[in-house]
Protein backbone atom coordinates (compact mmCIF):
# COMPACT_ATOMS: atom_id res chain seq x y z
CA UNK A 1 0.00 0.00 0.00
CA UNK A 2 1.61 3.26 -0.88
CA UNK A 3 2.20 5.87 2.12
CA UNK A 4 -0.63 8.22 1.25
CA UNK A 5 -3.25 5.52 1.55
CA UNK A 6 -1.43 3.87 4.51
CA UNK A 7 -2.09 7.18 6.32
CA UNK A 8 -5.52 7.88 5.20
CA UNK A 9 -6.19 4.08 6.54
CA UNK A 10 -4.32 4.28 10.12
CA UNK A 11 -6.68 7.97 10.62
CA UNK A 12 -9.51 6.32 9.58
CA UNK A 13 -9.34 4.00 12.60
CA UNK A 14 -7.74 6.49 15.06
CA UNK A 15 -9.80 8.25 17.65
CA UNK A 16 -7.90 10.38 18.64
CA UNK A 17 -5.17 12.71 16.84
CA UNK A 18 -2.50 15.08 17.72
CA UNK A 19 -1.40 17.39 14.68
CA UNK A 20 1.76 19.18 15.15
CA UNK A 21 3.12 21.99 13.13
CA UNK A 22 7.32 22.87 13.13
CA UNK A 23 8.33 25.45 15.38
CA UNK A 24 8.17 28.95 13.93
CA UNK A 25 4.97 28.08 12.02
CA UNK A 26 4.52 29.24 8.34
CA UNK A 27 0.84 29.16 6.47
CA UNK A 28 1.86 25.82 4.76
CA UNK A 29 2.05 23.73 8.61
CA UNK A 30 -0.71 25.86 10.34
CA UNK A 31 -3.31 25.86 7.07
CA UNK A 32 -2.45 22.09 6.45
CA UNK A 33 -3.04 21.25 10.18
CA UNK A 34 -6.43 23.10 10.84
CA UNK A 35 -7.59 21.93 7.50
CA UNK A 36 -6.64 17.88 8.80
CA UNK A 37 -8.02 18.54 12.12
CA UNK A 38 -11.05 19.70 11.09
CA UNK A 39 -11.59 16.63 8.30
CA UNK A 40 -11.14 14.43 10.99
CA UNK A 41 -12.98 16.01 13.43
CA UNK A 42 -16.25 15.72 10.55
CA UNK A 43 -15.46 12.04 10.92
CA UNK A 44 -15.95 11.86 14.34
CA UNK A 45 -12.60 11.81 15.57
CA UNK A 46 -10.79 14.06 18.43
CA UNK A 47 -8.10 16.08 16.30
CA UNK A 48 -6.35 18.70 18.83
CA UNK A 49 -3.49 20.84 16.60
CA UNK A 50 -0.77 22.09 18.35
CA UNK A 51 2.36 24.19 17.65
CA UNK A 52 4.60 25.27 20.36
CA UNK A 53 5.55 28.78 19.10
CA UNK A 54 1.71 29.46 18.68
CA UNK A 55 0.26 31.41 15.57
CA UNK A 56 1.79 34.31 14.62
CA UNK A 57 -0.27 37.23 14.34
CA UNK A 58 -0.37 37.42 10.51
CA UNK A 59 -2.28 33.72 10.39
CA UNK A 60 -4.68 34.51 13.09
CA UNK A 61 -7.31 34.67 10.64
CA UNK A 62 -6.92 31.45 9.93
CA UNK A 63 -10.72 29.50 10.94
CA UNK A 64 -9.37 27.37 13.82
CA UNK A 65 -6.47 29.39 14.57
CA UNK A 66 -7.81 30.46 18.48
CA UNK A 67 -8.05 26.73 19.04
CA UNK A 68 -4.29 25.67 18.73
CA UNK A 69 -2.73 24.77 21.60
CA UNK A 70 1.39 25.08 22.30
CA UNK A 71 1.78 22.53 24.80
CA UNK A 72 -0.33 18.87 25.75
CA UNK A 73 -0.30 17.36 29.75
CA UNK A 74 2.01 14.31 30.27
CA UNK A 75 -1.05 12.24 31.01
CA UNK A 76 -2.65 13.02 27.37
CA UNK A 77 -2.51 10.26 25.29
CA UNK A 78 -3.35 9.96 21.28
CA UNK A 79 -4.11 7.41 19.39
CA UNK A 80 -1.82 8.77 16.39
CA UNK A 81 0.35 12.09 15.93
CA UNK A 82 0.57 13.38 12.97
CA UNK A 83 3.72 15.83 12.01
CA UNK A 84 3.80 18.78 9.72
CA UNK A 85 6.81 20.02 7.48
CA UNK A 86 8.95 18.67 10.58
CA UNK A 87 12.10 17.46 8.63
CA UNK A 88 13.06 16.13 12.12
CA UNK A 89 11.11 15.25 15.43
CA UNK A 90 13.03 18.27 17.01
CA UNK A 91 11.70 20.82 14.44
CA UNK A 92 8.40 20.03 16.72
CA UNK A 93 10.39 21.59 19.43
CA UNK A 94 8.55 21.43 22.90
CA UNK A 95 5.87 19.03 21.11
CA UNK A 96 8.15 16.51 20.45
CA UNK A 97 7.86 14.33 23.61
CA UNK A 98 4.01 14.98 23.57
CA UNK A 99 4.21 13.44 19.82
CA UNK A 100 6.90 10.53 20.44
CA UNK A 101 4.26 9.03 23.63
CA UNK A 102 1.63 8.48 20.34
CA UNK A 103 1.02 4.77 19.65
CA UNK A 104 1.69 5.51 15.52
CA UNK A 105 3.70 8.83 14.22
CA UNK A 106 2.88 10.08 11.07
CA UNK A 107 5.25 12.31 9.28
CA UNK A 108 3.69 14.55 6.35
CA UNK A 109 6.57 16.10 4.46
CA UNK A 110 7.67 17.59 1.58
CA UNK A 111 11.37 18.83 2.57
CA UNK A 112 14.05 17.07 0.66
CA UNK A 113 16.17 16.95 3.96
CA UNK A 114 13.77 14.81 5.44
CA UNK A 115 15.54 12.56 7.84
CA UNK A 116 13.10 9.70 8.39
CA UNK A 117 11.75 9.12 12.28
CA UNK A 118 7.83 8.22 11.79
CA UNK A 119 5.98 5.00 11.78
CA UNK A 120 4.15 5.77 8.55
CA UNK A 121 5.92 8.57 6.60
CA UNK A 122 4.98 10.74 3.21
CA UNK A 123 7.74 12.15 1.63
CA UNK A 124 6.90 14.50 -1.50
CA UNK A 125 9.17 16.67 -2.49
CA UNK A 126 7.66 17.79 -5.72
CA UNK A 127 4.87 19.00 -3.93
CA UNK A 128 4.23 22.39 -3.72
CA UNK A 129 3.06 22.72 -0.64
CA UNK A 130 2.52 20.46 2.29
CA UNK A 131 -0.77 21.26 2.27
CA UNK A 132 -1.93 19.95 -1.51
CA UNK A 133 -0.70 16.90 0.17
CA UNK A 134 -3.10 16.71 2.92
CA UNK A 135 -5.64 17.86 0.24
CA UNK A 136 -5.24 15.09 -1.17
CA UNK A 137 -5.14 13.15 2.39
CA UNK A 138 -8.61 14.81 2.88
CA UNK A 139 -10.31 13.31 -0.13
CA UNK A 140 -9.05 9.98 0.52
CA UNK A 141 -10.75 10.07 3.87
CA UNK A 142 -13.80 10.79 1.79
CA UNK A 143 -14.53 14.00 3.68
CA UNK A 144 -16.14 17.05 1.17
CA UNK A 145 -14.71 20.46 1.58
CA UNK A 146 -16.18 23.21 3.36
CA UNK A 147 -15.20 26.88 3.28
CA UNK A 148 -13.28 26.72 6.68
CA UNK A 149 -10.83 23.68 5.22
CA UNK A 150 -11.00 25.18 1.53
CA UNK A 151 -9.48 28.35 3.30
CA UNK A 152 -7.02 26.89 5.25
CA UNK A 153 -5.54 24.74 2.72
CA UNK A 154 -5.68 28.09 -0.03
CA UNK A 155 -3.27 29.65 2.85
CA UNK A 156 -0.92 26.61 2.62
CA UNK A 157 -0.42 26.76 -1.13
CA UNK A 158 -0.56 30.53 -1.21
CA UNK A 159 1.92 31.06 1.50
CA UNK A 160 4.49 28.19 0.47
CA UNK A 161 4.42 29.76 -3.19
CA UNK A 162 5.04 32.98 -2.11
CA UNK A 163 1.86 34.04 -3.55
CA UNK A 164 2.01 32.10 -6.57
CA UNK A 165 6.02 33.91 -7.29
CA UNK A 166 8.16 30.88 -6.47
CA UNK A 167 9.50 28.08 -9.27
CA UNK A 168 6.94 25.57 -7.14
CA UNK A 169 4.15 27.20 -8.45
CA UNK A 170 3.24 24.26 -10.59
CA UNK A 171 -0.29 23.62 -12.40
CA UNK A 172 -0.95 21.36 -10.16
CA UNK A 173 -0.63 24.31 -7.34
CA UNK A 174 -2.46 26.05 -9.59
CA UNK A 175 -5.70 23.66 -10.25
CA UNK A 176 -5.57 23.30 -6.80
CA UNK A 177 -5.95 26.92 -5.55
CA UNK A 178 -8.65 27.21 -8.06
CA UNK A 179 -10.40 24.38 -6.78
CA UNK A 180 -10.49 25.54 -3.54
CA UNK A 181 -11.27 28.78 -4.60
CA UNK A 182 -14.66 26.69 -5.80
CA UNK A 183 -15.08 25.80 -2.02
CA UNK A 184 -15.35 29.25 -1.02
CA UNK A 185 -11.79 30.18 -0.11
CA UNK A 186 -10.60 34.02 -1.53
CA UNK A 187 -6.47 34.36 -2.67
CA UNK A 188 -7.40 38.29 -1.82
CA UNK A 189 -8.63 37.12 1.33
CA UNK A 190 -5.05 35.37 2.03
CA UNK A 191 -3.11 38.06 0.43
CA UNK A 192 -4.38 40.33 2.46
CA UNK A 193 -4.61 38.83 5.69
CA UNK A 194 -0.85 37.63 5.03
CA UNK A 195 0.76 40.54 3.49
CA UNK A 196 -1.28 43.32 3.40
CA UNK A 197 -2.32 44.10 6.92
CA UNK A 198 1.18 44.42 8.55
CA UNK A 199 1.39 46.25 11.97
CA UNK A 200 3.09 49.45 11.95
CA UNK A 201 5.92 48.70 13.74
CA UNK A 202 6.69 45.73 11.24
CA UNK A 203 6.84 48.50 8.97
CA UNK A 204 9.15 50.62 10.80
CA UNK A 205 11.59 47.26 11.48
CA UNK A 206 11.77 46.78 7.60
CA UNK A 207 13.05 50.00 6.96
CA UNK A 208 15.66 49.50 9.62
CA UNK A 209 16.71 46.11 8.06
CA UNK A 210 16.35 47.65 5.16
CA UNK A 211 18.29 51.35 5.64
CA UNK A 212 21.01 48.63 7.10
CA UNK A 213 21.29 46.16 4.68
CA UNK A 214 24.82 45.12 2.93
CA UNK A 215 25.48 43.74 -0.59
CA UNK A 216 28.06 40.94 -0.72
CA UNK A 217 29.63 38.90 -3.35
CA UNK A 218 29.21 41.59 -6.29
CA UNK A 219 25.66 42.64 -5.18
CA UNK A 220 24.07 38.94 -5.41
CA UNK A 221 23.65 38.53 -1.65
CA UNK A 222 21.93 40.47 0.56
CA UNK A 223 22.66 40.47 3.92
CA UNK A 224 20.45 42.65 7.02
CA UNK A 225 21.59 42.03 10.58
CA UNK A 226 18.53 42.54 13.56
CA UNK A 227 19.36 43.01 17.24
CA UNK A 228 17.60 43.69 19.96
CA UNK A 229 18.47 47.26 19.91
CA UNK A 230 17.29 47.37 15.74
CA UNK A 231 14.11 45.40 17.82
CA UNK A 232 13.74 48.38 20.49
CA UNK A 233 14.34 51.68 18.56
CA UNK A 234 11.08 50.17 16.40
CA UNK A 235 8.82 49.28 18.95
CA UNK A 236 8.81 45.60 17.71
CA UNK A 237 8.75 42.32 18.56
CA UNK A 238 10.87 39.03 16.73
CA UNK A 239 7.59 38.21 15.64
CA UNK A 240 7.61 41.46 13.23
CA UNK A 241 10.83 40.46 11.33
CA UNK A 242 8.76 37.74 8.96
CA UNK A 243 8.70 39.37 5.11
CA UNK A 244 11.89 40.82 5.85
CA UNK A 245 14.11 38.41 3.47
CA UNK A 246 11.37 38.23 0.66
CA UNK A 247 12.10 42.46 0.46
CA UNK A 248 15.66 41.94 0.12
CA UNK A 249 15.21 39.37 -2.48
CA UNK A 250 13.80 41.42 -4.48
CA UNK A 251 16.59 43.44 -5.03
CA UNK A 252 18.29 44.09 -8.54
CA UNK A 253 20.84 41.47 -9.35
CA UNK A 254 20.67 39.57 -5.73
CA UNK A 255 20.15 35.75 -5.77
CA UNK A 256 20.59 35.13 -2.25
CA UNK A 257 18.96 37.17 0.76
CA UNK A 258 19.88 36.54 4.70
CA UNK A 259 18.53 38.14 7.50
CA UNK A 260 20.00 37.28 10.68
CA UNK A 261 18.21 37.66 14.03
CA UNK A 262 20.87 37.98 17.31
CA UNK A 263 18.69 36.49 20.18
CA UNK A 264 21.44 35.82 22.33
CA UNK A 265 21.53 32.16 22.84
CA UNK A 266 20.96 31.65 19.20
CA UNK A 267 21.11 32.92 15.46
CA UNK A 268 17.49 32.84 13.42
CA UNK A 269 18.78 32.99 10.04
CA UNK A 270 15.86 33.32 7.48
CA UNK A 271 17.27 32.90 3.76
CA UNK A 272 15.27 33.52 0.31
CA UNK A 273 17.07 32.76 -3.11
CA UNK A 274 16.40 32.64 -6.70
CA UNK A 275 17.71 32.70 -9.89
CA UNK A 276 19.60 29.19 -9.19
CA UNK A 277 20.58 30.20 -5.87
CA UNK A 278 19.87 27.24 -3.10
CA UNK A 279 18.24 28.90 0.06
CA UNK A 280 18.24 25.01 1.57
CA UNK A 281 21.84 24.24 0.85
CA UNK A 282 23.22 26.73 3.08
CA UNK A 283 20.33 26.69 5.65
CA UNK A 284 21.20 22.51 5.84
CA UNK A 285 25.23 23.99 6.57
CA UNK A 286 23.83 25.99 9.03
CA UNK A 287 22.20 23.43 11.05
CA UNK A 288 18.61 23.97 8.98
CA UNK A 289 16.84 23.31 6.42
CA UNK A 290 13.74 24.18 4.00
CA UNK A 291 12.90 24.84 0.54
CA UNK A 292 15.20 25.65 -2.50
CA UNK A 293 13.79 29.59 -2.14
CA UNK A 294 13.02 29.76 1.07
CA UNK A 295 14.86 28.29 4.50
CA UNK A 296 15.88 29.05 7.73
CA UNK A 297 18.28 27.78 11.06
CA UNK A 298 19.45 28.53 14.08
CA UNK A 299 22.89 27.90 14.93
CA UNK A 300 24.23 28.81 18.08
CA UNK A 301 26.27 31.84 18.50
CA UNK A 302 27.91 34.24 18.18
CA UNK A 303 26.50 36.46 15.91
CA UNK A 304 29.80 37.71 13.59
CA UNK A 305 30.84 33.80 13.37
CA UNK A 306 27.27 32.68 11.91
CA UNK A 307 27.82 36.09 9.71
CA UNK A 308 30.75 35.28 8.40
CA UNK A 309 30.26 31.59 8.09
CA UNK A 310 26.75 32.59 6.40
CA UNK A 311 28.44 34.55 3.67
CA UNK A 312 31.18 32.00 3.07
CA UNK A 313 28.60 29.07 2.20
CA UNK A 314 26.72 32.29 0.38
CA UNK A 315 30.01 32.69 -1.65
CA UNK A 316 30.15 28.98 -2.95
CA UNK A 317 26.44 29.11 -3.62
CA UNK A 318 26.48 32.59 -5.91
CA UNK A 319 29.72 31.62 -7.76
CA UNK A 320 31.76 34.89 -6.12
CA UNK A 321 34.97 35.58 -6.85
CA UNK A 322 37.44 36.43 -4.07
CA UNK A 323 37.86 40.28 -5.07
CA UNK A 324 34.00 40.91 -4.60
CA UNK A 325 33.74 43.57 -1.92
CA UNK A 326 30.74 44.44 -0.23
CA UNK A 327 28.61 47.87 -0.34
CA UNK A 328 26.24 49.29 1.80
CA UNK A 329 22.46 49.38 -0.25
Amino acid sequence: MEPRAAIAQALAGSGRALIVGHSAPDGDCLGAGLALGAALRRLGKTAVVACADGVPAALRFLPGAAGVVTAVAADEAFDTAVTLECTTLARAGALADAVGRARLVIAIDHHPDHMPYADLTDLDPDAPAVGAMVADLIARLGVSLDRTMALNLLTAVVTDTGAFRYANTTPGALRLAADLMGHGASVHEVVRAVYEEQPVQAVRLLGAALVGTVLHHGGRVAVAVLTPATLAAAGASWEDTSGIAAALRAVAGVRLAMVFEDRGDRVRVSLRSRDGARADRVARALGGGGHAEAAGAEPPGPLEEVVAQALDLAAVEVGARDDEHPATV
